[in-house]
């Protein structure tokens, strides 16, 4: 017989075999367990201890919980309450091995996929890390929860939430300051039973989305945003903590075109006062008065926007502090110059008499000083020279305003500029 015709027969007896009543084909290993996300819930909380934290990963004596987190959007700055309100997508990874359950890649399960997605209610009966952030003032927004189970009893939660965290600004080189505010998120539970870990891997562990940062930044820009791990000190218990950090820069152009150029040009105006001609109180007045009230509502605008701070506290304050003082200085020039008329016109009289009484009796006035004095006033006594004219007078000290206010207004504002390090 051909090798071939024995194969066939073989064939046949095989087939003939199986094909008689009580023969049956090797069954296949069955998948055992759930198979649907319900039956998984239920197999992971029978005998579930939610009040007891899971247990250490071996060789270690506390849990760790992986933090990472992404600068979702800045809602607004607000500098009169040091706060920044911000939209934080953070992400809590810990492992508790109670919570494993068998899959298709685990144990041979009947469950297909490796992960299961759960309403966030589940967080209410399961152990989960407590925590808070603890320098927030208040919250916005709806806040929405992911919640993700391993097969290996890996715990992931991404929650999303508005943080309105309280900062402290720097305010001195403002409007050309950078800022820095961290919303601190704090575990609540001792630091020897629980501690917050970086996530493994290149991944920052703070930073912002590549489709960039919406809201209420058109004053900022966002420079920087970092992340760093920590324990609290003081009082026992310590916990552990991560700070998520937020750098920002000013964008000067608002301030520079409505607040500074203004107020400098002011001054300028004021400084044309001792240009117009002395006689012209009126004109003068107007000058200087009108230059005067509008640094003031200028400031205030300015002051509206800030907490209640020093002039020395903030550069642009400084600049608008002394631009106030040098238009109110250009009041007061036009009130004492106008005082120094007076006085001029009273000396100038008291000179016409002397000049006629020597002509009516031929000699000369022994001391003009003393007969000039008694006419001019009790202010203007000390400004007569032996010769009976004015040692100061009103067109003096417009000469002399003329030279020095802008020279000392340079001088002031260019003071404050280089000590807070100010760039143009």
């Amino acid at each position: 017989m051909r090798p071939s015709s024995k194969y066939a027969v073989v064939a046949l007896v095989v087939l003939a075999a199986y094909a008689q009543p009580g023969w049956a084909a090797p069954a296949a290993a069955a998948c055992t367990g759930p198979t649907e996300q319900g039956d998984i819930r239920t197999e992971m909380l029978a005998d579930y201890d939610m009040y007891s934290p899971p247990p250490p990963p071996a060789g270690d004596d506390k849990l760790h919980v992986a933090v990472s987190a992404e600068l979702k959007m800045v809602e607004s700055v607000s500098e009169p309450s040091g706060s920044v309100k911000m939209v934080i997508e953070h992400t809590m990874k810990w492992v508790d091995s109670r919570l494993a359950f068998a899959s298709a890649t685990l144990n041979n399960g009947g469950f297909q996929h490796e992960r299961a997605v759960f309403p966030s209610g589940m967080l209410d009966e399961i152990w989960y890390p407590e925590y808070s952030f603890s320098n927030a003032i208040g919250s916005f927004g709806d806040t929405s929860t992911f919640l993700v189970f391993k097969n290996d009893g890996e715990v992931n939660v991404k929650v999303r939430q508005g943080v309105e965290a309280s900062c402290t600004f720097d305010f001195q080189k403002m409007p050309f300051d950078e800022q820095e505010c961290h919303a601190r998120l704090q575990l609540n539970a001792p630091v020897q039973l629980v501690d917050i870990t970086p996530p493994t891997g290149s991944k920052s562990l703070f930073n912002v989305p590549d489709t960039g940062i919406a809201g209420g930044t058109i004053e900022w820009t966002i420079l920087s945003t970092s992340m760093v791990v920590g324990e609290t000190s003081g009082s026992p218990p310590a916990m552990s903590y991560a700070d998520f950090t937020v750098k920002m820069r000013r964008k000067p152009e608002y301030w520079v075109s409505f607040v500074l150029i203004p107020s400098i040009f002011l001054v300028a105006l004021s400084y044309g006062t001792f240009w117009i001609q002395r006689s012209a109180v009126p004109a003068r007045a107007a000058f200087c008065f009108i230059a005067f009230l509008s640094t003031i509502n200028n400031t205030k605008g300015a002051l509206s926007a800030l907490p209640k701070l020093s002039a020395g506290d903030a550069w642009m304050l400084g600049v608008l502090s002394k631009s106030q003082y040098f238009c109110a200085y250009t009041v007061v020039e036009v009130v004492m110059a106008n005082y120094l008329l007076h006085i001029e016109t009273r000396v100038k009289a008291a000179l016409k008499e002397a000049s006629e009484k020597e002509d009516l009796s031929g000699d000369q006035i022994s001391d003009r000083q003393s007969f000039v004095r008694s006419k001019a006033g009790r202010i203007g006594r000390a400004l007569i020279r032996k010769n009976g004219t004015m040692a100061f007078s009103d067109q003096d000290m417009d000469v002399w305003s003329r030279w020095l206010f802008p020279i000392a207004y340079v001088i002031a504002v260019g003071t404050d500029t280089s000590m807070a390090g100010v760039a143009w």
